[in-house]
């Protein structure tokens, strides 16, 4: 069995996906306008709009930050 390990420093080009995403996203909790189904999904910080379907009822909104729709 051969193990090769890698002890280069990291640089910018090798960030860890996972700490990358936990830093550009916020987990939020929405509720559908529709039929009022809650669910947790990862909101891009960037953004002030999420365009989300409903796996309830099948419609599409666009929510913003805070609750409003």
């Amino acid at each position: 069995m051969i193990v090769v390990v890698d002890c280069r420093p990291m640089n910018e080009s090798r960030r860890d996906p996972a700490t990358t995403q936990a830093s550009e996203f916020e987990r939020v909790r929405i509720s559908c306008p529709g039929c009022g189904r809650h669910d947790y999904v990862r909101w891009p910080l960037s953004q002030s709009l999420y365009h989300w379907k409903c796996f309830n009822c099948g419609k599409e909104f666009d929510l913003t930050r805070g609750g409003g729709h």
